[in-house]
């Protein structure tokens, strides 16, 4: 930690000597009107910003030198070129209406922008790609502010997890081209349905808080809003390949067309992994697909989407207690058959298998220079099981009738009784836990922007249909007298989840933009039948919520000033109701959320402060246990809140060198009330919300000691967080450091193919950490992650 911090106070205090100079310039249309909101970069260093309502920009600072400029504004050709800066420079960009609509429309009516008064980070593709080997997307922001990432099988590859200020996945918003890919009844998104689909990202922006509306559930921790690949005028190919500890590996080929007769463009990429997993038999087989085609032209945009994955993956989701741990970190429960000399088996298909599919088609009409409207509709389908062997269980619990062996009879006076000399209540058996889902529906924007006023208004219509959730017994130690293909229970859910919002950016004055944005969500859900632990379930709830957002910008010579306030509600979800405690009813939440701070973009220095407070009412805290399926439990805490600062720099004073990172610091609490094994309600006032680190802190130093050759190393600190609400000392993740490593050298010449090479160590000091964990009763079970490891790739582009 101490390191981390020292390399902070480097960033944020080191600068520069020499000739500096500025560069202000307009950017206007063809027909010479301003353009306000253009974005203005220039390109190998920090600097980046948004014209104002005259269509001004102004960059201070800048060394004597040749740069890239780059201007781009929604309808309108990018511009690009280079200048020489030798002194203070005025530019005057025109930019020319587009001969095709752009893919940045899909999405421009969700994503934050240097105008809107949240916080947030926009992650580029090449950013991404630098990161890309075969672990999972979450692994790709584990350096943003305020993340936390995880591994079942400990080496990032099957299933993973990320946190943002303390909350899961569950509380994270995440939207693939505007459609949410959070699964409706869980809230959860399961990253290891849809492998390597950061091959097909064209950037995404993280937005901390409950960020700007967006479609889906609300956001109550972040919102992810993924763009997906864009056309490129010329057609290319990509061949990746990857390999690396645990007998980890990943393949993809990837190809496009380029614009065919200015007007089409097709894509598609195929990818397998494996990996045996850090941990003990935590395999995964994975493949996934991605393919796109449009037809663009100066009005409309029509763009259909299709990817998706298939799954197997070994159980690894019991974790162990620290006695084990001790002994063997990679040990694994799942699976574990018991023999009476006191050994171990393994059920060779103690297996998650499930597969994702997913269908988008969007439709962008240019109804005039200032306004754009998008039409979009989705079809997801999801079908899978997890399958397990079960050591002697009860019939009674599959909803079945004990055997009677050895058939007898005794004579009772005058006559014989009738009776069994064995009785079997118990058995052995594998069953399977299936899913079998549809969710689709429509989504919509329109978007006016003009000079001082920046409107969008939009919504959407999800439906989860006819979702399926059953149960089988495909093999029993003794025969079942029960009907083929017996299923134990079933039950069956619907929802339907509609929403409209419309938001405002307005400058009134130079400098100044104040922004508005409400949001009405109301939500049906209903679920009928018997659940897994034969209970009948009968969940029908209705939702209405309204959620309003208002903050303000000031633009300052220091920097950007922002400050918001918003509102947001959240259902609970499926597991909520399953596995609450009889006679209690899990309650919707509601957010309040404060983000003020100050963001500053210049040549080769950036910097950001940030101060939030998150304050909760029925906030659905994670109590540690986990439920059968290896879902979290959650339960209605009483008064709780989030609050801290968010502090990030990058310095750039050479071409050869940069150095960036990033500091939170939070308090996370809440009152919350437990029933001990004695039926007493036991309450924790003011106690540390549980898997909520106070410090969470990430670093990395950039090197280019020569022409195409690159150098990282990347430094994370995750302070210590409880297990569960009450503070208990036993029930703990430790503080850990960890340091990774990434080398990459690019081979290009003419008429050849560049190829690219990387080789990324991680956790190069070999920490023995863990990086998540559950509670099973009084104890402490935890996740290990894996010791040092590497892996290499090569990318072929042709």
């Amino acid at each position: 930690m101490k390191q981390v911090c020292i390399l902070l106070v480097l960033v944020c205090f080191s600068w520069h000597a020499g000739a500096q100079f500025s560069l202000r310039g307009t950017v206007t249309g063809s027909n010479n009107e301003p353009l306000t909101g253009a974005h203005v970069v220039l390109m190998n260093n920090y600097y980046q910003t948004t014209t104002n309502e005259t269509g001004l920009f102004e960059f201070q600072g800048i060394r004597s030198g040749t740069y890239r400029i780059k201007a781009s504004f929604i309808g309108y050709d990018a511009y690009d070129e280079l200048i020489d800066i030798s002194s203070n420079t005025e530019l005057n960009i025109v930019l020319h209406e587009s001969a095709t609509v752009s893919d940045a429309v899909i999405i421009s009516a969700v994503r934050a922008t240097e105008n809107t008064p949240t916080t947030f980070s926009t992650i580029s593709k090449e950013e991404i790609g630098r990161k890309n080997t075969a672990q999972d997307l979450p692994y790709m922001l584990n350096h943003e502010p305020s993340v936390v990432v995880t591994s079942d099988a400990g080496a990032g590859v099957g299933y993973t997890g990320l946190r943002i200020r303390g909350s899961d996945i569950t509380r994270i918003n995440v939207t693939i081209n505007g459609i949410p890919l959070n699964d409706p009844e869980s809230h959860a998104v399961y990253w290891v349905d849809i492998p390597d689909f950061a091959s097909s990202i064209n950037s995404l922006q993280l937005q901390r808080g409950v960020g700007s509306s967006t479609n889906g559930a609300g956001a109550f921790g972040a919102s992810m809003n993924i763009e997906t690949n864009t056309f490129q005028s010329k057609p290319y190919g990509i061949v990746s390949l990857n390999a690396g500890s645990f007998n980890t590996w990943k393949t993809s080929f990837q190809a496009g067309t380029g614009l065919i007769k200015d007007h089409w463009y097709f894509e598609g990429r195929a990818s397998a992994l494996g990996s045996d997993g850090y941990i003990d038999r935590a395999s995964s087989d994975l493949s996934s697909f991605f393919i796109q085609g449009g037809y663009y032209d100066d009005k409309m945009l029509i763009k259909a989407v299709a990817f998706g994955g298939k799954e197997r993956t070994y159980q690894a989701w019991y974790g162990i207690d620290a006695s084990k741990m001790d002994i063997d970190r990679t040990f694994n429960w799942a699976g574990a058959i018991s023999i009476d000399d006191d050994s171990i088996s393994y059920y060779d298909d103690q297996t998650d298998n499930y597969s994702q599919n997913h269908y988008q088609l969007h439709i962008s009409r240019r109804l005039s220079k200032s306004v754009h409207l998008n039409i979009s509709g989705h079809y997801t389908r999801g079908k899978g099981y997890y399958e397990e062997y079960r050591q002697d269980d009860s019939f009674q619990d599959y909803g079945l009738n004990n055997l009677f062996f050895g058939r007898d009879s005794a004579l009772n006076g005058s006559e014989y009784e009738y009776f069994y000399h064995d009785t079997v209540t118990n058995t052995d058996l594998v069953r399977r836990r299936w899913l079998d889902n549809h969710y689709y529906g429509v989504t919509w924007s329109l978007r006016y922007q003009k000079e001082k006023i920046d409107f969008a208004v939009g919504g959407a219509l999800n439906k989860f249909d006819n979702a399926r959730h059953f149960g089988e017994i495909i093999w029993a130690e003794y025969a079942l007298k029960s009907p083929k293909d017996y299923e134990y229970y079933e039950n069956t859910s619907f929802k339907t989840d509609f929403n409209v919002f419309g938001k405002a950016a307005w400058t009134p004055v130079k400098a100044l933009t104040i922004y508005a944005d409400l949001q009405y969500r109301t939500i049906l859900y209903k679920v009928h039948g018997i659940e897994s632990h034969l209970n009948q379930v009968a969940i029908n709830e209705t939702f209405q919520f309204f959620n309003p957002k208002l903050g303000i910008t000031y633009q300052l010579k220091p920097g950007t000033l922002y400050a918001s306030y918003s509102v947001a509600h959240r259902e609970p979800i499926r597991d909520d109701y399953i596995d609450a405690v009889n006679g209690e009813k899990p309650r919707p939440e509601m957010l309040g959320n404060l983000e003020m701070g100050i963001r500053k973009k210049e040549q080769n220095f950036l910097y950001s402060f940030n101060f939030f407070l998150m304050n909760y009412r029925d906030q659905l805290v994670l109590t540690g246990e986990i439920n059968d399926d290896g879902a979290y439990i959650r339960k209605n805490a009483g008064k709780s809140y989030r609050s801290g600062f968010e502090i990030s720099a990058g310095y750039k004073p050479v071409r050869y060198f940069e150095i960036a990172g990033n500091l939170s610091l939070s308090v996370n609490k809440t009152d919350y009330r437990q029933t001990n094994d004695e039926n007493q309600i036991i309450t924790y006032d003011n106690s540390t919300i549980s898997f909520s680190p106070s410090v969470i802190s990430g670093a990395q130093i950039r090197l280019f000691p020569v022409k195409n050759l690159e150098i990282n190393w990347l430094m994370k600190y995750v302070g210590k967080q409880y297990l569960d609400n009450t503070e208990n000392k036993s029930l703990t993740l430790d503080p850990y450091f960890v340091h990774d490593a990434r080398i990459a050298f690019l081979v290009t010449k003419q008429k050849l193919p560049d190829i690219e090479i990387s080789f990324l160590v991680n956790n190069i000091f070999n920490t023995l950490y863990e990086s998540n964990g559950a509670v099973y009763g009084s104890d402490a079970y935890y996740y290990p992650q894996a010791g040092t490891n590497f892996m290499a790739g090569m990318n072929i582009k042709f």
